[in-house]
């Protein structure tokens, strides 16, 4: 399992793929209200599914309902995935995240028990394109919640294509990235992992860190039927300022570039939808409140896959040279 996609108020998220915060505020009728959330990469070793109900009251805070677990969880929820393409049905088992390396970040929630819904990717063997519907009951929900998707498909660099391992970069060039895609994936994050190490000349001995390189986030999809084509322009002073920014010159250490990471993930249909319904409103004519959106059949949440693919690139001799003169990059004493 690479990331989880925690229950959030998906408003205040920055990218689709990392993080967000766990607020989120209901003011419906008092009854119980399923919050459901998962995002399933077949790339992942697990597939994780959050399933909590709203709280509302006249006479409690939110605040001091939502740090009681039985108010947040149902005790006896139901959760299955249900291939239509493959005619195959799949339960869940219920587990503590906390146990599962996934603690819940400190906040308004209760962060013990951390309850998830867990099965195995080598067991549910997705394929891209499956119909694939999430089945949620409980014996307080008035009927079965419901989410239908397509399986995120394969996604596949055409450039840098298969036979590309090095690059040049320079601070005044830049490249096309392109990437092959179908109909189900509609939204892209584009990254890299510049991977560094530092040799300590006294010691002798080598520190590894690998820095974050942003490149385009939520980043809309070619639309149509068939292989599609996406791209991107990456830019060779990302590269600079990255190391600019995350690194500083010391005295008695050298460091060496080793690699550059390129971290693609591709998002359903679902998650481009609510993109567009928050960016609708925002503006300065937007109003107050956060849009909701939701592909459940009842309650709030979301239900959509994505599917990530790496591209590993060695930085040309040329680049070294460059990174040497440049004046943001010639104190960080690369060799």
């Amino acid at each position: 399992m690479k990331g989880l996609w925690m229950p959030v108020l998906l408003a205040l998220a920055a990218s689709i793929f990392t993080t967000c915060t766990e607020d989120f505020q209901l003011t419906e009728p008092a009854k119980p209200i399923p919050v459901v959330y998962g995002l399933l990469d077949r790339t992942d070793s697990a597939y994780y599914i959050r399933v909590e109900k709203a709280f509302v009251s006249e006479d409690i805070a939110a605040s001091t309902i939502a740090q009681n677990p039985d108010s947040l969880y149902y005790p006896q929820a139901d959760v299955r995935l249900y291939n239509k393409s493959q005619k195959l049905e799949f339960t869940l088992l219920k587990v503590d995240g906390n146990l599962e390396g996934y603690s819940r970040k400190a906040g308004p929630f209760a962060q013990s028990p951390n309850y998830l819904y867990k099965i195995p990717s080598t067991l549910v063997k997705l394929n891209g394109g499956d119909s694939l519907q999430l089945r949620v009951d409980a014996p307080s929900l008035p009927g079965l919640v419901t989410a239908d998707i397509a399986v995120v498909s394969d996604l596949r660099f055409s450039f840098p294509d298969d036979l590309t391992r090095q690059l040049k970069f320079f601070t005044v060039n830049s490249f096309d990235f392109q990437w092959k895609h179908r109909s189900n994936a509609r939204v892209f994050d584009l990254k890299a992992l510049v991977y560094v190490e530092e040799v300590d000349l006294v010691s002798n001995t080598s520190t590894f860190k690998v820095l974050d390189m942003s490149i385009a986030k939520n980043l809309p999809g070619r639309e149509g039927s068939g292989e599609l084509f996406t791209s991107t322009k990456v830019f060779g002073s990302s590269l600079y300022n990255v190391l600019h920014d995350q690194l500083q010159p010391a005295t008695g250490i050298e460091r060496y570039l080793q690699k550059l990471e390129f971290v693609l993930t591709g998002g359903g249909p679902e998650l481009k939808e609510y993109f567009d319904v928050l960016n609708a409103n925002t503006g300065i004519t937007a109003s107050q409140e956060i849009p909701r959106y939701t592909n459940l059949s009842q309650g709030f949440g979301i239900f959509s896959s994505k599917f990530t693919v790496v591209k590993s690139i060695n930085p040309e001799p040329p680049t070294l040279d460059s990174i040497q003169a440049h004046p943001l990059t010639r104190d960080l004493n690369f060799k």
